[in-house]
Protein backbone atom coordinates (compact mmCIF):
# COMPACT_ATOMS: atom_id res chain seq x y z
CA UNK A 1 0.00 0.00 0.00
CA UNK A 2 1.60 3.19 -0.78
CA UNK A 3 2.10 5.65 2.30
CA UNK A 4 1.43 8.74 0.52
CA UNK A 5 -1.38 9.74 -2.11
CA UNK A 6 -1.36 12.67 -4.35
CA UNK A 7 -4.09 14.39 -5.68
CA UNK A 8 -3.74 16.90 -8.46
CA UNK A 9 -5.26 18.89 -10.75
CA UNK A 10 -6.97 22.75 -11.90
CA UNK A 11 -8.82 24.56 -9.32
CA UNK A 12 -12.68 23.14 -9.98
CA UNK A 13 -11.01 19.43 -11.19
CA UNK A 14 -12.65 17.45 -7.64
CA UNK A 15 -9.43 16.92 -5.78
CA UNK A 16 -11.06 17.86 -2.42
CA UNK A 17 -14.44 15.66 -3.53
CA UNK A 18 -12.06 13.08 -4.68
CA UNK A 19 -9.58 13.34 -1.04
CA UNK A 20 -12.74 13.01 0.63
CA UNK A 21 -13.78 9.75 -0.78
CA UNK A 22 -10.69 8.24 -0.43
CA UNK A 23 -10.60 9.25 2.76
CA UNK A 24 -13.49 7.60 3.61
CA UNK A 25 -12.85 3.92 2.29
CA UNK A 26 -9.43 4.07 3.33
CA UNK A 27 -10.94 4.45 6.97
CA UNK A 28 -13.67 1.79 6.06
CA UNK A 29 -10.83 -0.82 5.39
CA UNK A 30 -9.66 -0.56 8.64
CA UNK A 31 -6.15 1.74 7.41
CA UNK A 32 -4.38 4.75 9.81
CA UNK A 33 -5.13 7.27 7.79
CA UNK A 34 -4.76 11.46 7.63
CA UNK A 35 -5.84 13.46 4.93
CA UNK A 36 -3.84 16.90 4.82
CA UNK A 37 -6.42 19.24 3.11
CA UNK A 38 -4.94 22.17 1.43
CA UNK A 39 -6.20 24.13 4.18
CA UNK A 40 -5.50 21.98 7.24
CA UNK A 41 -4.19 23.56 9.92
CA UNK A 42 -1.38 23.67 10.88
CA UNK A 43 -0.20 22.11 7.52
CA UNK A 44 2.66 19.74 7.25
CA UNK A 45 4.20 20.46 4.12
CA UNK A 46 2.72 23.90 2.82
CA UNK A 47 2.54 27.44 4.01
CA UNK A 48 -0.29 29.19 4.12
CA UNK A 49 -0.78 30.38 7.54
CA UNK A 50 2.66 30.04 8.74
CA UNK A 51 5.60 32.09 9.90
CA UNK A 52 8.62 30.58 8.91
CA UNK A 53 11.66 31.75 11.37
CA UNK A 54 15.55 30.49 10.91
CA UNK A 55 16.42 29.10 14.76
CA UNK A 56 18.47 32.36 15.32
CA UNK A 57 15.66 34.82 13.80
CA UNK A 58 13.22 32.63 16.54
CA UNK A 59 15.89 33.27 19.55
CA UNK A 60 15.71 36.78 19.23
CA UNK A 61 12.37 37.28 18.50
CA UNK A 62 11.35 35.36 22.14
CA UNK A 63 14.04 38.19 23.42
CA UNK A 64 11.91 41.04 21.98
CA UNK A 65 8.62 39.78 23.00
CA UNK A 66 8.68 38.11 25.89
CA UNK A 67 4.82 38.50 26.72
CA UNK A 68 4.19 35.82 24.04
CA UNK A 69 6.93 33.87 23.99
CA UNK A 70 5.70 30.63 26.51
CA UNK A 71 2.78 30.39 23.82
CA UNK A 72 4.43 30.55 20.92
CA UNK A 73 7.01 28.13 22.13
CA UNK A 74 4.10 25.52 22.75
CA UNK A 75 2.78 25.68 19.05
CA UNK A 76 5.68 25.74 17.53
CA UNK A 77 7.13 23.54 14.72
CA UNK A 78 10.92 22.85 15.22
CA UNK A 79 12.68 22.26 12.46
CA UNK A 80 16.73 21.50 11.15
CA UNK A 81 17.26 25.05 10.71
CA UNK A 82 13.93 26.47 11.16
CA UNK A 83 10.60 27.27 13.54
CA UNK A 84 7.43 27.01 11.97
CA UNK A 85 4.44 28.97 13.91
CA UNK A 86 0.96 28.97 12.71
CA UNK A 87 0.09 32.59 12.99
CA UNK A 88 -3.87 32.38 13.33
CA UNK A 89 -3.36 29.67 15.86
CA UNK A 90 -1.17 32.03 17.90
CA UNK A 91 -3.82 34.67 17.19
CA UNK A 92 -6.74 32.29 19.20
CA UNK A 93 -4.30 31.55 22.02
CA UNK A 94 -3.99 34.81 22.43
CA UNK A 95 -6.84 36.62 21.37
CA UNK A 96 -7.71 40.21 21.06
CA UNK A 97 -3.71 40.83 20.52
CA UNK A 98 -3.59 41.41 16.41
CA UNK A 99 -2.60 44.26 16.54
CA UNK A 100 0.00 43.89 19.22
CA UNK A 101 3.55 44.63 18.62
CA UNK A 102 4.52 40.59 19.08
CA UNK A 103 1.86 39.54 16.45
CA UNK A 104 2.59 42.11 13.78
CA UNK A 105 6.22 41.24 13.84
CA UNK A 106 5.16 37.91 13.65
CA UNK A 107 3.39 38.56 10.49
CA UNK A 108 6.75 39.74 8.87
CA UNK A 109 7.85 36.06 8.62
CA UNK A 110 5.09 34.98 6.58
CA UNK A 111 6.14 32.29 4.31
CA UNK A 112 3.73 33.04 1.61
CA UNK A 113 5.81 36.18 0.63
CA UNK A 114 9.32 34.95 0.63
CA UNK A 115 11.03 35.16 -2.40
CA UNK A 116 11.92 31.67 -3.92
CA UNK A 117 15.63 31.91 -2.62
CA UNK A 118 14.11 31.57 1.39
CA UNK A 119 11.10 29.99 0.28
CA UNK A 120 13.09 26.53 -1.20
CA UNK A 121 15.23 25.44 1.92
CA UNK A 122 12.71 26.25 3.99
CA UNK A 123 10.32 24.03 2.45
CA UNK A 124 12.48 21.03 1.63
CA UNK A 125 13.19 21.62 4.83
CA UNK A 126 9.50 21.12 6.02
CA UNK A 127 8.72 18.28 3.35
CA UNK A 128 11.91 16.15 5.00
CA UNK A 129 10.26 16.79 8.37
CA UNK A 130 7.36 15.52 6.94
CA UNK A 131 8.66 12.38 5.89
CA UNK A 132 10.72 11.64 8.33
CA UNK A 133 7.42 11.98 10.91
CA UNK A 134 5.76 9.48 8.30
CA UNK A 135 7.94 7.18 9.11
CA UNK A 136 7.84 6.20 12.23
CA UNK A 137 4.18 4.79 12.10
CA UNK A 138 2.48 3.04 9.21
CA UNK A 139 -0.59 6.36 8.81
CA UNK A 140 -1.32 6.41 4.89
CA UNK A 141 -1.34 10.24 3.93
CA UNK A 142 -3.62 11.37 1.38
CA UNK A 143 -2.70 15.20 0.47
CA UNK A 144 -4.16 17.39 -2.05
CA UNK A 145 -2.59 19.93 -4.35
CA UNK A 146 0.00 20.15 -2.10
CA UNK A 147 2.98 18.28 -4.94
CA UNK A 148 1.78 20.55 -7.84
CA UNK A 149 -1.01 23.31 -7.28
CA UNK A 150 0.85 24.98 -4.16
CA UNK A 151 4.31 24.99 -6.07
CA UNK A 152 2.42 25.91 -9.59
CA UNK A 153 0.93 29.19 -7.72
CA UNK A 154 4.39 29.81 -5.49
CA UNK A 155 6.78 29.87 -8.84
CA UNK A 156 4.51 30.97 -11.49
CA UNK A 157 3.49 33.72 -9.18
CA UNK A 158 7.30 34.70 -8.83
CA UNK A 159 7.80 34.42 -12.60
CA UNK A 160 9.82 31.67 -12.30
CA UNK A 161 10.77 29.10 -15.64
CA UNK A 162 9.37 26.17 -15.86
CA UNK A 163 12.57 24.27 -14.82
CA UNK A 164 13.20 26.07 -11.62
CA UNK A 165 9.52 24.81 -10.76
CA UNK A 166 10.40 21.41 -12.59
CA UNK A 167 13.48 21.10 -10.09
CA UNK A 168 12.16 21.95 -7.02
CA UNK A 169 8.94 19.40 -7.34
CA UNK A 170 11.67 16.92 -8.45
CA UNK A 171 13.14 16.89 -5.35
CA UNK A 172 10.50 16.58 -3.37
CA UNK A 173 9.43 13.43 -5.34
CA UNK A 174 12.61 12.31 -4.30
CA UNK A 175 12.16 13.19 -0.84
CA UNK A 176 8.82 11.02 -0.98
CA UNK A 177 10.43 8.05 -2.17
CA UNK A 178 10.82 6.23 1.15
CA UNK A 179 6.92 6.69 1.16
CA UNK A 180 6.21 5.03 -2.45
CA UNK A 181 3.94 8.25 -3.31
CA UNK A 182 0.99 7.37 -5.87
CA UNK A 183 0.14 10.57 -7.94
CA UNK A 184 -3.47 11.06 -9.31
CA UNK A 185 -3.61 13.67 -11.91
CA UNK A 186 -7.24 15.17 -12.04
CA UNK A 187 -8.40 16.98 -15.70
CA UNK A 188 -10.29 18.20 -18.79
CA UNK A 189 -8.79 17.90 -21.75
CA UNK A 190 -9.76 21.92 -22.68
CA UNK A 191 -8.50 23.78 -20.13
CA UNK A 192 -11.25 26.40 -20.86
CA UNK A 193 -13.69 23.99 -19.82
CA UNK A 194 -12.24 24.00 -16.33
CA UNK A 195 -12.61 27.63 -16.13
CA UNK A 196 -15.70 28.09 -17.68
CA UNK A 197 -16.79 25.30 -15.12
CA UNK A 198 -15.06 27.29 -12.02
CA UNK A 199 -16.80 30.49 -13.48
CA UNK A 200 -20.06 28.55 -13.10
CA UNK A 201 -19.70 26.82 -9.70
CA UNK A 202 -17.91 29.96 -7.92
CA UNK A 203 -19.25 32.75 -10.09
CA UNK A 204 -17.09 35.63 -12.00
CA UNK A 205 -16.48 37.37 -8.69
CA UNK A 206 -14.69 34.72 -7.30
CA UNK A 207 -12.33 34.68 -10.09
CA UNK A 208 -11.93 38.31 -10.48
CA UNK A 209 -10.85 38.12 -6.68
CA UNK A 210 -8.08 35.72 -7.37
CA UNK A 211 -6.82 38.11 -9.85
CA UNK A 212 -7.08 41.17 -7.85
CA UNK A 213 -5.39 39.10 -4.50
CA UNK A 214 -2.14 38.47 -7.13
CA UNK A 215 -2.07 41.03 -9.64
CA UNK A 216 0.74 42.80 -8.71
CA UNK A 217 2.72 39.91 -8.10
CA UNK A 218 5.53 39.41 -11.21
CA UNK A 219 3.61 36.81 -13.34
CA UNK A 220 0.76 39.49 -14.38
CA UNK A 221 3.69 42.31 -15.13
CA UNK A 222 3.08 43.15 -18.61
CA UNK A 223 -0.60 41.47 -18.87
CA UNK A 224 -3.92 42.64 -19.50
CA UNK A 225 -5.61 44.47 -16.68
CA UNK A 226 -8.55 42.39 -16.38
CA UNK A 227 -9.75 38.76 -14.92
CA UNK A 228 -8.47 37.54 -18.45
CA UNK A 229 -5.09 37.64 -17.43
CA UNK A 230 -6.04 34.95 -14.40
CA UNK A 231 -7.56 32.85 -17.40
CA UNK A 232 -4.16 32.58 -19.17
CA UNK A 233 -2.28 32.04 -15.72
CA UNK A 234 -4.65 28.88 -15.30
CA UNK A 235 -3.56 27.89 -18.85
CA UNK A 236 -0.14 27.95 -17.94
CA UNK A 237 -1.07 26.25 -14.43
CA UNK A 238 -2.58 23.64 -16.77
CA UNK A 239 0.41 23.09 -19.50
CA UNK A 240 3.12 22.90 -16.45
CA UNK A 241 0.93 20.56 -14.37
CA UNK A 242 0.56 17.96 -17.14
CA UNK A 243 4.13 18.12 -17.71
CA UNK A 244 5.23 18.06 -14.58
CA UNK A 245 2.61 14.74 -14.38
CA UNK A 246 4.74 13.66 -17.66
CA UNK A 247 8.03 13.63 -15.65
CA UNK A 248 6.85 12.21 -12.19
CA UNK A 249 8.66 9.02 -11.64
CA UNK A 250 6.38 7.05 -9.35
CA UNK A 251 2.65 4.88 -9.39
CA UNK A 252 0.19 7.25 -11.48
CA UNK A 253 -2.91 7.53 -12.95
CA UNK A 254 -4.41 10.04 -15.25
CA UNK A 255 -8.39 10.67 -15.24
CA UNK A 256 -9.86 12.75 -17.60
CA UNK A 257 -13.21 14.34 -15.75
CA UNK A 258 -15.08 16.38 -18.84
CA UNK A 259 -18.33 14.19 -18.28
CA UNK A 260 -18.09 14.18 -14.35
CA UNK A 261 -19.14 10.27 -13.52
CA UNK A 262 -18.12 10.89 -10.54
CA UNK A 263 -18.89 7.47 -9.46
CA UNK A 264 -16.68 5.69 -12.23
CA UNK A 265 -13.83 7.90 -11.45
CA UNK A 266 -14.04 7.09 -7.86
CA UNK A 267 -13.92 3.42 -8.99
CA UNK A 268 -11.11 3.42 -11.00
CA UNK A 269 -9.14 5.77 -8.08
CA UNK A 270 -9.96 2.74 -6.17
CA UNK A 271 -8.63 0.27 -8.53
CA UNK A 272 -5.61 1.95 -9.15
CA UNK A 273 -4.86 2.12 -5.21
CA UNK A 274 -5.92 -1.77 -4.30
CA UNK A 275 -8.50 -0.28 -1.99
CA UNK A 276 -11.44 -2.72 -2.04
CA UNK A 277 -14.83 -0.28 -1.53
CA UNK A 278 -16.85 -0.95 1.46
CA UNK A 279 -20.31 0.32 2.32
CA UNK A 280 -21.62 2.38 4.80
CA UNK A 281 -23.18 0.96 7.80
CA UNK A 282 -26.70 1.57 8.12
CA UNK A 283 -27.21 4.16 10.62
CA UNK A 284 -28.21 7.92 10.67
CA UNK A 285 -27.19 11.05 12.89
CA UNK A 286 -29.33 12.52 14.58
CA UNK A 287 -31.24 15.95 13.58
CA UNK A 288 -30.31 18.69 16.01
CA UNK A 289 -28.92 22.43 16.78
CA UNK A 290 -26.02 22.60 18.22
CA UNK A 291 -24.09 25.94 19.41
CA UNK A 292 -21.07 26.32 20.17
CA UNK A 293 -20.99 29.80 22.81
CA UNK A 294 -17.40 30.54 23.09
CA UNK A 295 -17.16 30.72 19.22
CA UNK A 296 -20.25 31.84 18.15
CA UNK A 297 -21.13 29.17 16.23
CA UNK A 298 -23.76 27.06 15.16
CA UNK A 299 -24.38 23.56 13.40
CA UNK A 300 -27.29 22.10 12.88
CA UNK A 301 -28.26 18.36 11.37
CA UNK A 302 -31.12 17.07 9.30
CA UNK A 303 -31.94 14.27 7.45
CA UNK A 304 -28.20 13.44 7.10
CA UNK A 305 -27.28 16.88 5.94
CA UNK A 306 -25.00 19.51 8.32
CA UNK A 307 -24.80 22.93 7.81
CA UNK A 308 -21.90 24.31 8.69
CA UNK A 309 -21.28 28.07 10.25
CA UNK A 310 -20.45 29.41 6.77
CA UNK A 311 -24.07 28.14 5.56
CA UNK A 312 -22.16 25.54 3.59
CA UNK A 313 -24.38 21.90 3.82
CA UNK A 314 -22.24 18.73 3.58
CA UNK A 315 -23.93 15.31 3.84
CA UNK A 316 -22.36 13.30 6.66
CA UNK A 317 -21.54 9.91 5.41
CA UNK A 318 -21.77 7.17 8.78
CA UNK A 319 -18.62 6.11 10.26
CA UNK A 320 -20.28 3.97 12.68
CA UNK A 321 -23.57 5.09 15.16
CA UNK A 322 -21.90 7.79 16.81
CA UNK A 323 -19.62 8.72 13.95
CA UNK A 324 -20.07 10.43 11.06
CA UNK A 325 -17.60 11.63 8.07
CA UNK A 326 -18.25 15.46 6.90
CA UNK A 327 -18.44 15.76 3.16
CA UNK A 328 -15.43 18.03 1.97
CA UNK A 329 -13.65 17.61 5.33
CA UNK A 330 -10.66 15.83 7.00
CA UNK A 331 -12.64 15.18 10.18
CA UNK A 332 -15.44 13.20 11.46
CA UNK A 333 -18.33 14.68 13.87
CA UNK A 334 -18.88 11.92 16.82
CA UNK A 335 -22.08 12.37 19.19
CA UNK A 336 -21.22 12.99 22.41
CA UNK A 337 -24.60 10.97 24.14
CA UNK A 338 -27.53 13.36 23.05
CA UNK A 339 -26.80 16.60 24.05
CA UNK A 340 -23.23 17.48 21.86
CA UNK A 341 -21.31 16.39 19.26
CA UNK A 342 -17.69 16.92 18.63
CA UNK A 343 -15.37 17.04 16.00
CA UNK A 344 -12.51 15.04 15.61
CA UNK A 345 -9.84 14.76 13.11
CA UNK A 346 -7.56 17.36 10.81
CA UNK A 347 -9.08 20.89 10.94
CA UNK A 348 -8.77 23.67 8.38
CA UNK A 349 -8.38 27.32 8.91
CA UNK A 350 -12.33 28.71 9.59
CA UNK A 351 -12.08 28.16 13.77
CA UNK A 352 -15.06 26.57 14.32
CA UNK A 353 -13.71 23.38 12.37
CA UNK A 354 -10.25 23.27 15.49
CA UNK A 355 -9.96 19.36 16.23
CA UNK A 356 -11.57 18.89 19.96
CA UNK A 357 -14.50 21.72 19.41
CA UNK A 358 -17.21 20.96 21.19
CA UNK A 359 -20.88 21.78 20.51
CA UNK A 360 -23.95 21.80 23.03
CA UNK A 361 -27.31 20.84 21.77
CA UNK A 362 -30.01 23.43 22.09
CA UNK A 363 -33.05 22.57 23.06
CA UNK A 364 -36.23 22.28 21.05
CA UNK A 365 -38.83 24.72 20.71
CA UNK A 366 -41.17 23.43 23.57
CA UNK A 367 -38.51 21.45 25.92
Amino acid sequence: MNRVILLEGLPGTGKTTNSYKLFEQLVRNGRNVRWLHEVSQPHPTLFFTESCLTKEEYRLFREAYPEAAEMLDSIASLRATTVGIDYLTAARRMPGQENAAWYQALLQYDAMGFPLERYEPAALEKWEAFVNAALRDDTIYLLDSSIFQYQIFTYLLSGAEYPRLAGFVHSLMSLLKPLHPALIYLYREKTEDSIAFMEEQRGLKDLESAWERDRERPYYRNKQQDVTAFFDFLKDYAECASRLYDEAECEKRKIEITVQTWDAYEAEMLRFLGIARQAAPSCQAKDGTYANAALGAILSIKDGILTDPEGARRRLSPKSPTEFFIEGLPETLCFCGDESVKLCGQQIIPQWSETGTVYTREPKQGE
